[in-house]
Parts: C-alpha cells; sequence; structure tokens
C-alpha cells in the first residue's frame, strides 16, 4: 500500500524532523549512533505506516523517538 495521500507529512519532512532528533542528542559510542540512525532512517516508512494505523501524529512520533534514544546508556542530551 503506497498512498501517499495517506500520510499528513511527506517523508523529506520526517526525514528531516529525525536529523533534528538525532543532532539533539550525544552518543558516546559511534558505532551504536551509526546503527541507530541507520535503523530508523531505514524504516521511516514503516514509521510513517505505524503511526498513520495507530492515529499518532507522524511528527510527534518521531520527535518521541528522541526520547528512546536517551533511554539509551552513553546517549545523553546535546547543549
Amino acid at each position: 500500500m503506497t498512498d501517499e495521500n495517506a500520510f499528513k507529512y511527506s517523508e523529506n519532512m520526517l526525514r528531516n524532523e529525525l536529523s533534528i532528533v538525532f543532532n539533539s542528542v550525544y552518543f558516546t559510542d559511534k558505532q551504536t549512533q551509526d546503527i541507530l540512525y541507520d535503523s530508523y532512517f531505514l524504516n521511516i516508512r514503516n514509521l510513517m505506516w505505524y503511526a498513520h494505523n495507530n492515529n499518532i501524529d507522524e511528527m510527534d512520533y518521531v520527535r518521541s523517538i528522541r526520547s528512546v534514544l536517551l533511554s539509551y546508556p552513553k546517549v545523553y542530551e546535546r547543549y
């Protein structure tokens, strides 16, 4: 199912927001950062569909990833 009209935001807008989320945290382990970054960006469409199918605003859902990242050891808020 590829109905682009199903989404409130474009994939590019959400990718941009995800970049902002990743830039707002600091990883002390580069390998973990790379793995998580790649994983989230490769699965952006799945994130979009999950949010849409569960009546969650896609942008809010992407922004909530920040709190998930901050729950990992050795990940801190960037000031």
